[in-house]
C-alpha cells in the first residue's frame, strides 16, 4: 500500500472484473497461487433469470484422471 496525495493506493497482482462463477473461480485459483487479487463486481448478476449454469467443469480435490474422464463424458453430451 502506498500513499499519494493523501490517497491510499493499493496494488494487486490481478484485478478480476466480474464476481460471477468464472470471476470467482479465477480469483480463488489465483489466491491459492499466492497472488493478491481484487474482484470488481456490480453486484447485479446478469444470469439471475437463467434456469441453470452451464459450461463449468469443477470438482475441487478430485483425482485428475477422474476429472478428465468426467469432463470427456460431459463433452460428449
Amino acid at each position: 500500500m502506498e500513499a499519494r496525495n493523501n490517497r491510499v493506493v493499493e496494488q494487486y497482482d490481478v484485478v478480476v472484473v466480474g464476481g460471477g462463477s468464472a470471476g470467482l473461480s479465477a480469483a480463488v485459483t489465483l489466491g491459492r497461487a499466492l497472488r493478491s487479487v481484487l474482484v470488481v463486481d456490480a453486484g447485479e448478476p446478469r444470469n439471475a433469470p437463467a434456469a441453470g449454469v452451464h459450461g463449468f467443469l469443477s470438482r475441487d480435490g478430485i483425482n485428475p484422471k477422474e476429472l478428465l474422464e468426467l469432463g470427456r463424458a460431459e463433452a460428449l453430451q
